[in-house]
């Protein structure tokens, strides 16, 4: 449950800023507002897709039906969850040590933190008085309103996001790639690692977003969806970040 501390006692009586920064973890946040966006993609899209790609991934029919829904304000990080942000973490609570944290290769401090699964996900967003996102949100924050397959726009370019195409073959620091920032100032929404959602996907197994840094460009489109095969340990491509709702307005009295 999402506790911890409250919006309204961190900006007072102010208008919900653009930006916070989460008292716990020290994540800085931004606002998603209130509003309609374009979740999935359309049978013609979906044929568009396998045109690009030249072949039929079955799977890419899960981001079916196109379809207008409206979501309340909430804020989500601008960044994955970082190795340093999962330390104090660790620190504070004695959860479990993620596998590659202390990796040279995987463990720098400013890193996404990988092989982590749902239900330590859960702890530190618990934790830091957060949720993990439900994929309608996730997928708002990084595409926006007007139906893009990228988070920075409907065509692919590469250099923008951490994919195949970037060749690193390993995760990258966050805040690198600011030409592929979302319309809401999120990095790293397409690539780098996939990230864990809250909801079920096929086979009742839980679904992440974004794609990552195996993924070639079709598979780090914002709607792309999937599951790893262990979704207890997590895998050195999956991480996560976090929303915290906005409360709603409070009654004059």
């Amino acid at each position: 449950m999402e506790s911890r501390w409250d919006i309204r006692q961190t900006i007072g009586n102010a208008t919900f800023p653009n930006t916070i920064v989460s008292p716990i973890d020290g994540a800085e946040m931004v606002l998603i507002p209130e509003g309609d966006f374009t979740l999935g993609i359309s049978q013609e899209e979906l044929a568009r897709i396998f045109a690009r790609d030249e072949r039929q991934t079955l799977i890419f029919a899960t981001e079916i039906p196109l379809r207008l829904i409206h979501l309340g304000a909430y804020y989500i990080d601008r960044y994955p969850v970082t190795n340093y942000q999962y330390r104090r973490f660790i620190e504070a609570t004695g959860h479990r040590k993620p596998i590659l944290i202390d990796n040279n290769t995987w463990g720098n401090p400013m890193q996404p933190v990988v092989f982590v699964g749902w239900e330590d996900a859960r702890a530190y967003a618990a934790w830091s008085g957060k949720l993990l996102p439900s994929e309608s949100q996730w997928e708002k924050a990084g595409r926006g309103p007007d139906g893009r397959w990228w988070s920075w726009g409907h065509e692919f370019l590469p250099g923008h996001c951490n994919s195949r195409e970037y060749g690193l073959e390993h995760t990258s620091e966050i805040g690198l790639f600011d030409q592929g920032i979302s319309p809401y100032g999120c990095y790293d929404m397409c690539g780098n690692v996939w990230e864990m959602c809250e909801g079920l996907w096929l086979d009742e197994y839980p679904p992440m977003r974004g794609g990552c840094f195996l993924g070639s460009e079709t598979f780090v489109r914002v709607t792309c969806r999937w599951t790893p095969e262990d979704p207890v340990n997590g895998a050195h491509w999956l991480g996560f970040r976090c929303v915290k709702k906005v409360p709603p307005p409070r009654k004059a009295i």
